[in-house]
């Protein structure tokens, strides 16, 4: 199992100068997880760059939760889709 780093959901938001509320509307549509903790909650160093992906798709392009949705979705069944080509390519360059 992987360790991750946590950052408190306020820090991360100064810093970034992302809305508070846009990073809890993704926890609510389950796009990011964020870890309950006292006296804020967390999110993972790994999510940090999904966040601010999607931040971009929502301030830049005007897409809504839903279509972030979407988009995530068809992202990483793309992702997982180049994983398996590679594999059977791989697979295949031992029968050639």
């Amino acid at each position: 199992m992987e360790q991750s780093n946590y950052i408190q959901i306020t820090t991360y938001c100064k810093k970034t100068k992302i809305d508070r509320d846009f990073v809890q509307a993704l926890e609510q549509y389950g796009l990011i997880s964020v870890k309950v903790s006292e006296p804020e909650p967390l999110i993972a160093e790994d999510d940090m760059p999904e966040i601010e992906r999607m931040f971009r798709l929502h301030k830049e392009l005007g897409i809504n939760m839903e279509g972030i949705d979407v988009l995530n979705h068809v992202l990483k069944r793309m992702q997982a889709m180049e994983k398996e080509l590679f594999k059977l390519k791989k697979r295949l360059e031992l029968y050639e």
